[in-house]
Parts: C-alpha cells; structure tokens; sequence
C-alpha cells in the first residue's frame, strides 16, 4: 500500500510541472511548425505532453541514448540532409530529451540555425529552473499560432484538412505525408478527421496559446522571456551568441478557452 502511495505521489508531482509556451512569432515560425507537426499531423501525432529525461539520465545528447534518439529522427549523423543548405540545423520532434523520442518515427526539419538554437536554449533554461534538470513530465505549449509563417499549430482541431504537407518536414527518410481521411460517418461522408485533445487558450498576459491538452481556466502557466531583451534582439541579428541569451518563465495563467 505505501509503494503505491509513493508511486502516486511521484506521478502526481511530475505532472503538476506547469506547462510552458514557446512564442511562435518570435523567430521561431519554422521551428513551430516542426513541434506542431509531430504533436498534431504525424501519424501517430506525438502530443504535446512530453517526458523529460534528460537524455535517458546521461545528460548528454552526445552519450550513447542522445545518439540513438538523434539517429532515429534524422539528424545524426553528419553530415545529414540539412548540412548543405546554408545556415539551417536538423530540428527533430520529438525532443531528443526526451523519453518520447524512444518511441521512434520523430520528425525533423531543416530550420534556421539561430532558431534552432533559441529552440534548445528555451527548453534547457525550462527544464533547469523548473524540473531542476530531473524526470518531469511537461506540456509544450505553442504561443501565437496564427502568426505569419505557422502553419500547423492549430491543427489539433482537424488534422485533416489542416495537416497539408509542403515537402519540408520528414520522418523515417522521407517527406511526411497528410494524416488519413476518417472513415465515413454513419450519416454522410466525413471530410475531417477526429479533434485531437487540445484548444486556443486565452492568457492573462493577452498571449493566445495552443495547448494539445484540454485545461481548465485558471491553470497556472509558465511563459518564455527573454531576461535581457536587447541582447535577445542582438543574438537574432548575428551580433551575439544564443547561448548567452538566459530565459526566464514568468507565471502566466489561462483567462479563457477561445474554441
């Protein structure tokens, strides 16, 4: 009986990690497009709710388990099919961080290279301040996903007719391809297909957000920031090192359901 107090207990602190939200307008439109792809159009979608490991525990995405997750998803090793196109780097989705990537069949895209980079350092300082780099269970979520440029970050509603594929994301060596038509529905013929978990969530911050869970207004949330804007600014434009950009997740909270 204790065992499995424990066992709940444990399960319990994992997912009460708050989830957070990438800003897909800030120079992350392709790379959004990327994580959209793998949580709401690849079949099967991988969701957004993902098990953070740190790379099986080794805390290296060169150790043999970072290795084998990057391999699966394309990206390794190098030279691999971004290596040729200037300033781009292999996003994979799945994070290979992640426990969820051992499932196989991630999905990558060739991204720029500085927002790649902003990618990984997002999740790095998230990870580090609020799981305290150990296993945690957290929900990625998808900040403005109607901006110019983000093409699949509401598609959770209809897979269908929203997951049109345009050549650039791969999976398993090759160009991923649109999720099936459903079945015909007892009356009439469906034209789209089920609605995946998930909505367009309202913020306090006034920050729109995909979440590919349904939650309840009021949900606390955490929100990417960049501690020192004008170096964030400088590292989009080249001048500096993304590296040295340091994010803080200021406390944010869901006001509304807009679907």
């Amino acid at each position: 009986m204790r065992s499995a107090t424990v066992l709940t207990l444990m399960a319990t602190l994992a997912y009460a990690t708050p989830p957070m939200s990438f800003n897909c307008a800030d120079d992350m439109q392709d790379v959004c497009d990327n994580m959209c792809w793998g949580a709401y159009c690849t079949q099967p979608a991988f969701g957004s709710t993902l098990e953070y490991d740190n790379y099986g525990g080794t805390g290296s995405r060169t150790s043999d388990v970072g290795k084998r997750r990057t391999n699966s998803a394309g990206c390794t090793p190098r030279p691999n099919r971004c290596s040729s196109v200037s300033g781009k780097n292999c996003d994979e989705y799945p994070f290979a961080s992640t426990s969820d990537a051992d499932k196989g069949g991630q999905v990558n895209k060739c991204v720029v290279s500085g927002h790649n980079s902003r990618q990984g350092n997002i999740i790095k300082n998230y990870v580090s301040s609020t799981c305290n780099n150990q296993r945690c269970s957290f929900i990625v979520g998808f900040g403005n996903p109607g901006a110019q440029g983000v093409k699949y970050c509401n598609a959770y509603s209809d897979p269908y007719n929203q997951c049109v594929p345009d050549g650039s994301i791969f999976k398993n060596g090759k160009a991923d391809v649109r999720p099936p038509q459903p079945a015909p529905k007892r009356r009439g013929v469906g034209d789209s297909t089920v609605a995946l978990p998930g909505g367009l969530y309202l913020l306090k911050s006034g920050m729109r957000v995909s979440f590919g869970e349904n939650l309840d207004v009021g949900t606390k949330t955490k929100r990417a920031e960049p501690r020192n804007a004008t170096l964030a600014r400088r590292a989009e434009d080249g001048l500096e090192d993304e590296e040295d950009v340091h994010w803080d997740f200021h406390d944010d909270e869901i006001a509304a359901r807009l679907d």
